[in-house]
């Protein structure tokens, strides 16, 4: 059997999402395709624009056959760390490979060993950006990430799977240049612009029936808990270094909204992804260790699965894997970060996202 897995947000799902699903089926014909999916945070620091579960639906809809939900804890994370979240739960899934998009093809193998090798050596110069010193410092190794966002997350996977030895072989599918940009799309969405050319039926349907949250929608509680802090209560957040609690105290009582007060905030130490996912750690008080708790003790959580993906679930039921299908009495602690993130969410869309909720079904009776 061959097992192949991916990695995604979705967010949303859109025209370029499905012809990599479709590439993926034409190119190595796989006899089960799962999807690691960020849940309702995503990696920019940001909130998904549909939730987890309607985008789960999209992906079983639309040629995945089983998704498995990206626990909080690793999809609001730098690139290192969320594929090393991605990639656990993957190998914990069953896949023998990997596949994922690329603007160029590279010899991703061993640019991975010199990764590996040269670990230690990046060391961040203050008087650039962070994310120059992070581009300077890929390029001293021979790849340049300046515009090549997936290129360095395909990267940082072949990364965990040499570091921790895991049997995955890799595939690629060459990204073509084309419009299907979440990003655009997200932006059309806030601009009420048309998004009919670059997404899916079904993909219109769901954002048109929901209500579209950003990070303005939640400034006021997260205002609420950085008055609310002490210092010394916001310097134990998780990711929270240099004094910078110091900063987000005085910044916040004069900003109005949220990209007021990031405009604020930001400096060259951070980047903007970094700020805002600083500020999600924030908004839901999160704390080292139940950052840590979560890569230690992974789980499958299900968002979906068609007739092929529940086969398979029968044959994962067979292993040692903690599978969670509904969220029960025995997964509060297991899940306790990530019901307390998905509540916050329900302060504006006032949706439950944990309780009584199953996976989404396609052809199962």
């Amino acid at each position: 059997m061959k097992v192949y897995g991916l990695i995604a947000e979705f967010n949303p799902f859109h025209n370029g999402h499905k012809l990599f699903i479709d590439s993926i089926k034409q190119k190595y014909h796989p006899d089960v395709l799962i999807a690691v999916m960020s849940g309702n945070f995503v990696q920019r620091g940001d909130f998904a624009v549909l939730d987890k579960w309607d985008r789960a639906k999209l992906a079983i809809e639309y040629g995945v056959d089983l998704v498995v939900e990206l626990p909080m804890a690793c999809a609001v994370e730098p690139a290192d760390l969320f594929a090393q979240g991605a990639v656990k739960l993957l190998q914990l899934s069953g896949i023998d490979t990997l596949v994922f998009g690329t603007e160029e093809q590279v010899d991703f193998t061993d640019i991975a060993q010199k990764l590996l090798a040269a670990d230690n050596s990046f060391k961040q110069d203050y008087q650039q950006s962070s994310a120059t010193n992070l581009t300077d410092y890929y390029q001293s190794i021979g790849i340049d990430i300046s515009k090549l966002p997936n290129q360095l997350l395909g990267l940082n996977y072949v990364k965990q799977i040499q570091e921790h030895k895991f049997e995955i072989a890799v595939k690629t599918i060459k990204r073509l240049p084309s419009d299907f940009s979440a990003t655009k799309i997200r932006q059309r969405l806030t601009t009420k612009q048309s998004i009919a050319e670059l997404t899916p039926p079904l993909t219109r349907e769901l954002l048109n029936e929901k209500q579209l949250v950003t990070w303005d929608d939640y400034f006021p509680y997260l205002k609420y808990q950085i008055t609310n802090s002490s210092l010394e209560e916001l310097h134990q957040i998780y990711q929270m270094v240099e004094g910078l609690e110091y900063k987000l105290k005085k910044e916040i009582v004069s900003s109005n909204n949220f990209t007021q007060f990031i405009e604020q905030v930001k400096s060259k130490r951070y980047t903007m992804a970094r700020l805002r996912r600083l500020m999600i750690y924030v908004l839901l008080n999160v704390k080292s260790s139940e950052i840590n708790n979560v890569y230690k003790n992974p789980y499958l959580r299900i968002l979906g699965f068609n007739v092929t993906g529940q086969k398979y679930l029968n044959t994962l039921k067979k292993s040692d894997v903690k599978l969670i299908t509904r969220v029960g009495k025995n997964d509060k602690d297991l899940l306790d970060l990530e019901i307390r993130a998905d509540r916050i969410c329900q302060l504006v869309t006032d949706q439950e996202e944990n309780f009584g909720k199953i996976p989404y079904m396609k052809g199962v009776n």
